[in-house]
């Protein structure tokens, strides 16, 4: 998409007016070799540049090349991804190395722009680099390492059917077995997405061992077996992933993946094997998950309950113990702590099952209390949120919070338990990150529109020499109405914040309601005023805005108007659609919080009712002994203590031997 590209696009442009390559002197340049892309946007600007002779051709060396290529490379490992584009755009986009193409730093530039663009989450614009990568046919040294580029991007947007029309629509005689595997991979999980479970697996089926997505394949039919109710199938696609040892020489082609899916492959053989009644083998695939698995915790737990359901009430409860030491704050310990309770009513100790249905409800009440608030506030509700993204992200980048295994770190106070429960759904993690990514936009938006109105200023004589420092009326008309744009903006924003507050001093009760009430209008009122003072400020804006592009050259007049009227536009778009994303984002949000209070409010209550279950067993044991005494007959918990009571009369003391004891006096003992 064209706007995507219109921030890396002026900053480009500008790198390149004031780059060493501009010509020297009033000598005219060789013509440029036409490049291949000479439609596109940017080889237009280049080509403009060129006539106006404020880039020479020849300047483009071998040497050059490898030197800005380095430049590139060295951005992109320092994790400028915007920068390294910027750099790498002005090797793949330049005429200096039109003649360069068949050349491997060319290509390598070529690809590391494509990698650059990825990371910085300009999508699009990295699978159009891709697409020029892959027409030069399978024979190219960067085409493999493109074509998993691109299965990448559309696995982690999600956008599978997506991503493989695109690749599929450049025609190739043949391509690699890797790259068929990773495009029935993508086929696959297109039909997956859309319900089709029967198609999905025969793509599935297609994904040759020898392929990185192997593993996840075989995974995926196993889930679709599960789904269709064909157990003994889906162990089978299970046990395959799960019996292959780590040396095996398939385990080589796999990426990171491979442990992830290895693990996920164990946990479902053990859910399917409990599913069936077989506990024993449930409890052995759980144990076979390592100490250092993600899932560690889940493994644990259900490991706890096949035991409980197999009346291994002992071992059910060392593991669930083991479970609440190991993982305070995972997302299964108000379940665990049930569990826990569950585990010592059915062994008949209705004490030690009344303290753990006493602690859960102590412990898990200010929590549901919690949940409830957010679900009906939106400021709590959106912080909330962002604390549990933050956390999500920090599992993802390290596997740890704070410094400690998840799980491990304990609540200070009931919102971090409340985040800690929070099973965040991947849709609202894809629209989360379109959401940050608009509000990026939205504030760099003004700055790109501003660089492309520059860039009309410097350009807008024929000769560098002639540039002018000196700002003309529509260029100081401009900046003012581009400041007056921001700064209400900041005021919208500042008052947005302040009526947060006051929400949040309401709901806290740190501010009378009335008080509060009549300040919430008040500042209703105001953003009301200045949302309509936006709309007429950039109104004002995009003609003064005009009004500097056509002080241009002739040759680049056409491309700077258009080009300001799509960053003009950029803006605008930015901020409306970011106000449509918060309010989906919020849906998404309301929708997992009300699921989120739902499942722990009947945790609670089943806590509630095991308490006077116990209750009830406490009386219940008390009315049998009270039965036994009255029949002459002593519970056998009693006998013990009876017998000692017996052979040690009120007046008597008893003084344990002093002298030793020799073996042959205690052999038999017992």
């Amino acid at each position: 998409m064209r706007l995507g590209r219109l921030a890396l696009g002026a900053l480009g442009a500008l790198v390149l007016v004031a780059a060493p390559a501009v010509a020297k002197g009033n000598s005219d340049p060789k013509p440029a070799a036409k490049s291949a892309d000479a439609d596109d946007p940017l080889a237009k600007y280049f080509s403009a540049l060129e006539s106006m002779k404020l880039i020479d051709v020849e300047s483009g060396t071998l040497e050059t090349l490898k030197r800005e290529l380095g430049t590139g490379e060295k951005l992109l490992t320092d994790g400028a991804f915007t920068n390294a584009a910027v750099a790498l755009y002005a090797i793949v986009k330049s005429p200096r190395y039109a003649s360069f193409t068949d050349f491997v730093e060319f290509q390598n530039a070529e690809y590391d722009l494509s990698v650059a663009l990825a990371r910085a989450g300009a999508y699009g614009a990295s699978l159009d680099v891709i697409e020029t990568i892959l027409k030069r046919g399978p024979a190219a040294p960067y085409w493999g390492p493109a074509h998993r580029r691109a299965v990448d991007i559309g696995i982690e947007t999600r956008d599978h059917a997506g991503v493989l029309a695109r690749l599929e629509a450049i025609k190739t005689e043949s391509i690699p077995t890797s790259a068929a595997g990773e495009r029935s991979y993508l086929r696959g999980r297109a039909a997956y997405d859309d319900g089709k479970l029967t198609d999905a697996q025969g793509e599935l089926a297609l994904v040759s061992k020898k392929s990185r997505l192997y593993s996840s394949a075989v995974y995926l039919r196993g889930v679709i077996w599960a789904r269709k109710g064909e157990l003994k199938s889906s162990a089978e696609a299970m046990c395959e992933i799960a019996a292959t040892e780590d040396n095996s020489k398939f385990t080589f082609v796999v990426d990171d993946r491979y442990f992830t899916v290895k693990d996920l492959a164990r946990l479902g053989l053990g859910r399917l094997a409990h599913e069936q009644g077989e506990y024993d083998d449930a409890y052995y695939h759980y144990f076979q998950i390592p100490d250092d698995s993600i899932y560690l915790s889940d493994a644990l737990f259900e490991a706890s309950w096949s035991m409980y359901q197999k009346r291994e009430l002992a071992t059910a409860r060392d593991l669930v113990h083991e479970f609440l030491r190991t993982f305070p704050t995972s997302p299964l310990w108000p379940e665990a702590s049930l569990l826990a309770g569950y585990t010592e009513l059915a062994d008949c100790k209705f004490d030690d099952s009344q303290k753990w249905y006493d602690g859960l409800v102590a412990r898990l009440t200010p929590v549901v209390d919690e949940i409830d608030r957010a679900r009906k506030d939106p400021a709590l509700r959106k912080q909330l949120f962002a604390k549990a993204v933050s956390r999500y992200r920090e599992i993802k980048d390290t596997g740890q919070v704070d410094g400690k295994k998840v799980g491990t770190t304990a609540a200070v106070a009931p919102i971090d338990d409340v985040v800690a429960l929070l099973r965040l759904d991947p849709k609202f993690l894809r629209l989360n990150d379109a959401v940050n990514g608009i509000h990026e936009l939205a504030d760099s938006a003004p700055q790109a529109a501003r660089q492309w109105q520059n860039l009309g200023t410097q350009v807008a004589e024929t000769k560098v020499q002639k540039i002018s420092t000196t700002k003309t009326l529509e260029q100081e008309q401009l900046a003012d109405a581009n400041a007056t744009v921001e700064d209400l903006r900041r005021l919208a924003k500042q008052v947005s914040e302040q009526h947060d507050e006051i929400a949040r001093a309401k709901r806290e009760g740190t501010m009378a309601s009335d008080a509060a009430g009549e300040e919430l209008k008040r500042l209703d009122e105001l953003k009301a005023k200045v949302t309509k003072a936006v709309e007429s400020a950039v109104a004002a804006a995009d003609s003064a805005a005009q009004a500097v592009a056509a002080q241009a050259t002739s040759s680049l007049k056409p491309l700077i108007e258009a080009d300001i009227g799509d960053a003009r536009r950029l803006d605008k778009s930015a901020h409306a659609l970011s106000l449509q994303l918060d309010a989906a984002g919020d849906t998404l949000a309301q929708k997992a919080i009300e699921h989120l209070y739902e499942e722990n409010k009947k945790v609670l209550d089943k806590a509630k009712l095991g308490k006077v279950d116990a209750v009830i067993g406490q009386k219940r044991k008390l009315d049998i002994e009270v039965q036994d005494l009255a029949a002459g007959r002593f519970p056998e918990e009693l006998r013990g203590r009876l017998w000692n009571a017996s052979m040690i009369g009120d007046d008597e003391e008893y003084w344990p031997f002093q002298g030793e004891y020799w073996a042959d006096e205690y052999e038999g003992f017992r």
